[in-house]
């Protein structure tokens, strides 16, 4: 009898707060700065040496926990959490345990609502270096403001998680709390993972995934856990409770270590730092502020604009994009200015070296009549590369499209004297051969005539022949 597994998977995610001194002392974030430059008595965990509260990493926490639907507790406060590591200079870690600053959020992505346990402000350790048979410290990263966001175990599947982080992220970017450069270690990832068969208590055979620093390896290592979890199970063999690594050059997980426990880590009050109280009316000053958050703007577009889900996709990924297309579609139809962009500057940074007024300019201007389609991106391609406006560009190339009637009569008239053997061929049933009369249209006027009234033209005088011979 075969059974049906259950995934269960919860994220703890530590993310860098976009803060110039580190949570506890005034020493630089530079993450360029040379190895060990970055430091001080303080955040080298020295004897005496006290801690002082960044108030702007509480501030930018905050932001994030409200985004994320937390209460928010107006009383927080911190504590040790006890390891021994050696780029731990302290031998303990402050952060936030028995009241953090957010708890029972939670988080929307399309039609999954993910619960997020707590929202919390912590320091960051320094980082381990293995150089061959050496191993070196830099201490720069000591102290760093974290928060770290853990979800509830909501997330069904290695896809769904992955899916999950890509949004959350980009809600992040959005808020402006930190820069979630994952190369860089700004947005790290922990995972933990369990095998159900729905009669299980959820967590027995929980396994701790660290460190997966990309969406790539996120979903991989999931899945490779998971499937590796599935064998166990199945070959009748207990899941460890363990934490393990991801090899990214093999594609698989690696034992680290048994799983520690809360009580592990001998959390107690941290001693040298005040509770956390907020001040009365902040938390609604911070919410007021809040921007509007990427999928509300999606939906806004798709319902107010009609903008194609595949073209939203593409222009909320990045926010400058986003507020580009924002600018744009005020000052041109808001589907055309969402084509123009994905198809013309998807591959370009923003803001790109063309104003939101001057894209607009060029799109209106086709709208018009004034630019064909093709002449519109030489248009824009032009701006782009000298930084001149469309107007000036137009006026230097003569790039004005031509729409009087008379005018485009005379070159169709011409065209088809011209080609009597083409229009026979029209005349005879080949009605693609109306294509090639157009082109010698246009190219006598040197792109400038209307292509919709060349068309129109030509293929009213053909139709004439045709009919009266």
């Amino acid at each position: 009898m075969s059974c049906k597994w259950e995934t269960i998977i919860g994220l703890e995610i530590h993310l860098q707060l976009k803060t110039r001194s580190k949570i506890f002392c005034s020493c630089s974030t530079d993450f360029s700065a040379p190895a060990n430059t970055n430091t001080c008595p303080i955040c080298l965990g020295w004897p005496g040496s006290m801690p002082a509260l960044n108030q702007k990493a509480v501030l930018l926490a905050l932001r994030g926990a409200v985004a994320l639907n937390c209460k928010i507790n107006r009383e927080s406060s911190f504590d040790r959490k006890n390891y021994f590591y050696p780029d731990l200079p302290k031998g303990f870690q402050i952060t936030q345990y028995f009241r953090p600053l957010g708890f029972e959020g939670f988080f929307q992505v399309g039609e999954n609502k993910v619960g997020i346990q707590r929202v919390h402000l912590e320091e960051d350790a320094g980082k381990t270096i293995y150089n061959g048979e050496e191993v070196e410290i830099d201490y720069n990263r000591a102290g760093i403001p974290l928060v770290e966001i853990v979800t509830e175990p909501d997330l069904v599947s290695p896809d769904q998680a992955r899916d999950f982080l890509r949004e959350l992220r980009l809600l992040l970017l959005y808020l402006g709390i930190s820069d979630c450069n994952m190369e860089e270690g700004s947005l790290r990832c922990d995972a933990n993972i369990s095998i159900s068969t729905g009669g299980e208590k959820t967590g027995e055979n929980q396994v701790e995934l660290k460190n997966l620093n990309s969406f790539q390896a996120i979903a991989r290592a999931l899945e490779y856990e998971q499937n590796r979890q599935k064998a166990l199970k199945k070959g009748g063999e207990e899941i460890a409770r363990e934490t393990r690594g991801w090899d990214t050059t093999e594609e698989k997980t690696f034992l680290l270590r048994s799983k520690e426990e809360s009580v592990d880590y001998r959390y107690f009050p941290e001693p040298d730092l005040p509770v956390l109280v907020l001040e009365e009316g902040l938390i609604d000053s911070v919410r007021m502020d809040l921007p509007e958050k990427p999928q509300e703007r999606k939906k806004r577009w798709e319902r107010e604009w009609k903008i194609e889900k595949e073209e939203t996709e593409v222009l909320i990924s990045q926010q400058a994009r986003a507020d580009f297309f924002e600018k744009t579609a005020r000052l041109a139809p808001p589907r055309e200015a969402a084509k123009w962009i994905k198809e013309n500057l998807v591959n370009f940074d923003f803001p790109p070296e063309i104003s939101p007024e001057e894209l607009g300019d060029i799109i209106n201007r086709v709208r018009a009549g004034e630019l064909s389609t093709s002449r519109g991106k030489d248009v824009l391609q032009l701006c782009l590369e000298s930084g001149k406006n469309p107007a000036r560009i137009i006026q230097e190339k003569g790039w004005t499209q031509v729409s009087d009637e008379d005018y485009i009569e005379k070159l169709v008239d011409r065209v088809l004297e011209e080609n009597p053997g083409v229009v026979d061929d029209y005349l005879s049933g080949k009605d693609k051969a109306i294509r090639f009369l157009i082109g010698q249209a246009m190219k006598l006027s040197q792109g400038q005539a209307n292509p919709g009234l060349v068309w129109d033209l030509m293929e009213r005088k053909l139709e004439e022949r045709k009919n009266y011979g």
